[in-house]
């Protein structure tokens, strides 16, 4: 239910007062009211319901969910005639929400020390808890006060306010009034503990404690001798006493018959320069109801160690795999002792050596070391007296660059290989077992330099639809030492593809050929007519005589139907057939000037195109429709 409130309280800001989000519970568009100016302002109504969501999680004790609300509203797009009441409304509500979690914290551990006896810690709580309680109220008091503004500026009790605005101030005042009764429920409760607190105090006996210490001054490490004596108006035997070491046990001592104990402390290995002790008798047993518990006075320990100085220098830069010096010395109160000592790379454990004194030590830069600026950290570790110490280093990381030397054939006939060869090296020399890959229109290549740094390879180049021009090979290095940057070249050599030009030739040459025999085909010659004009019609032409076809049979047949027809067409076109006239050109220039015939004239070409060309026999159908078709051509033809 907490996790549900607080998501439900998140919608219900964004919706209301987030640019880009629309207005809590209101319609995208009001009629005859400016969208713009709607986007741009917040719902009053909905600022108010957020108020009250805020204050309702408060009053359930939720204080981190209140405020985690109350924060969402700073992006709330609030006038600027608000702005400032806004934020002393959120000033104040944040106050208040850390008063009361610190006012319940304090009531907690009052009613804890209570239970155990603690009278006069009790007390010093409950007195934290009254002022806390009182400024909590006085915090409500002017929230109460800002909420009456805020109404009034929002014309909460205008005649024109909506029933909508006036129900959401509703919420807000009944959110504030369970928030009062939180309150009133903390401060009774505050009075419950003080009344508790003073019955107790006349009921139970106190009691008194003390602590001494010998040595006042030790070395971490050594022993300490504790002892006291717990007392009322006699002594109280067999009572268990727990000392604290900076308000945390460290051992524990029985009472004797006199009252009195004694105990051994070993101070642990903490390098500060003081700490304190304290001894605390809690009632256990018979003694609950009985017995206050009663604390000795802090008693402060003067602690000695060693100090540790460390001085370390390093470059300032590396290159991965390669190794560096880290110099530098460790010293103390007393030398001679030694030391261990740890590298850290971005705190990552990565050498481990005891030195004394002076050291020189040699690292090697991580392998996997990406280039940029590293944190090296060289640390001393605690050892008995003697106190760590550590320093931290900023070092750059770089990769060496490098540089490659290819020769390549300025001419590339296609297909064919390839012949690449050349020298990778860097300032220093030559760059060997370095993998170098060729990458040429798909084809690729790999190989590794030899210990000069040389290398020797091809690759298969591709056919392709090219004919001739530049084209691009790509020379990628991967050095095999991590301390190399790898390295990508381009380089451009000219192609020629014999196989593509040769066959755009031979096109070029019987395009050619088409086109010469086309010029020199002779013409028909222009049959002369007698002009007629009242005859729409072109006037027909009586075409030479052809050779007629020896086929026989259906073959026969069909040429015999597609000569009639050709006879009539060539009439109505006043065109003939010449000699070097194919069936299809032929039908292309009839079909443009008789469109009504063209589908039939098409169909019998065919069929008579099988008739002279197929080595397929034709059956009596095929007879049939060519008949069929040129009746139709000539019936298409008829005047």
């Amino acid at each position: 239910m907490k996790r549900l409130a607080l998501a439900l309280g998140v919608v219900i800001l964004l919706a209301a007062f987030v640019p880009g989000f629309p207005s809590f519970a209101q319609p995208a568009n009001i009629p005859h009211e400016n969208p713009e100016a709607i986007k741009s302002s917040p719902d009053p109504a909905a600022l108010l319901l957020s108020y009250g969501e805020i204050f309702s999680l408060a009053s359930i004790r939720q204080y981190d969910d209140a405020q985690s609300l109350l924060q969402e509203l700073q992006r709330a797009n609030i006038p600027d005639e608000l702005r400032y009441l806004a934020d002393r409304y959120r000033t104040l509500s944040q106050r208040l929400f850390a008063t009361l979690d610190n006012l319940e914290l304090t009531l907690d551990e009052a009613a804890a020390l209570l239970a155990t006896s603690q009278l006069e810690e009790a007390e010093e709580k409950l007195a934290s808890a009254k002022t806390a309680a009182r400024e909590a109220q006085l915090l409500l008091g002017d929230i109460e006060t800002a909420t009456g503004a805020m109404a009034d500026i929002l014309g909460v009790f205008a005649a024109s306010a909506t029933e909508r605005l006036r129900g959401a101030y509703d919420r807000l005042e009944a959110s504030l009034e369970r928030l009062r009764e939180l309150l009133d429920e903390l401060a009774r409760l505050q009075q419950s503990l003080a009344h508790q607190y003073q019955i107790i105090l006349m009921r139970l006996i106190p009691t008194e404690l003390s602590l001494s210490v010998a040595p006042s001054s030790v070395f971490i490490g050594e022993s300490l001798t504790a002892w006291g004596r717990l007392s009322n108006t006699g002594p109280l035997p067999q009572r268990e006493i727990t000392i604290l070491l900076d308000d945390k046990p460290l051992a524990r001592a029985t009472t004797s018959a006199a009252g009195s104990y004694l105990a051994s402390i070993t101070i642990p290995y903490k390098y500060v320069a003081k700490m304190t002790l304290r001894a605390v008798y809690l009632p256990s047993g018979d003694d609950i109801g009985t017995y206050q518990a009663s604390k000795s006075p802090l008693v402060a320990i003067d602690t000695r160690f060693y100090p540790t100085s460390l001085e370390v220098s390093a470059p300032e830069t590396a290159y991965p795999g390669l190794p560096i010096t880290i110099s530098g010395r460790v010293s103390s109160t007393t030398d001679g002792v030694s030391r261990t000592l740890q590298v850290l790379w971005d705190n990552a454990k990565l050498a481990e050596e005891t030195v004394k004194g002076k050291f020189d030590l040699e690292i090697t830069t991580p392998e996997g070391a990406q280039t940029g600026k590293h944190e090296l950290t060289v640390l001393v570790a605690p050892q008995g007296r003697y106190a760590g110490a550590r320093e931290r280093l900023s070092i750059r990381v770089f990769r060496l660059p490098i540089q490659i030397d290819v020769q390549l054939p300025r001419l590339i006939i296609l297909p064919s290989a390839i012949r690449a060869s050349g020298r990778v090296s860097h300032n220093l020399g030559a760059v060997k077992d370095a993998r170098v890959s060729l990458a040429f229109k798909g084809a690729s290549a790999v190989t590794k330099t030899a210990a000069d740094g040389s290398f020797s390879t091809s690759i298969e180049a591709p056919l392709d639809l090219s004919l001739v021009g530049p084209k691009e090979l790509t020379i990628t290095v991967s050095p095999a030492e991590p301390w190399y940057a790898p390295l990508e070249v381009r380089r451009q050599t000219f192609t020629v593809n014999p196989a593509n030009l040769g066959l755009l030739l031979a096109g070029f040459l019987s395009l050619g050929l088409l086109v010469y025999k086309r010029v020199r085909a002779p013409k028909p010659e222009a049959q002369k007519t007698t002009p007629q004009p009242q005859a729409e019609e072109i006037p027909a032409l009586t075409p030479p005589p052809r050779p007629r076809g020896e086929l026989a049979g259906t073959r026969g047949k069909v040429l015999a139907a597609y000569t009639s027809a050709l006879e009539m067409v060539e009439r109505r076109t006043a065109m003939a057939m010449a000699a070097s006239t194919t069936l299809r050109e032929f039908l292309k220039a009839a079909a443009s000037r008789l469109p009504d015939i063209a589908e039939p004239f098409t169909e019998l070409t065919t069929l008579a195109e099988l008739a002279l060309y197929s080595a397929r026999e034709l059956d009596e159908t095929t007879a049939t429709r060519a008949e069929q078709l040129a009746s139709t051509i000539k019936k298409g033809l008829l005047p």
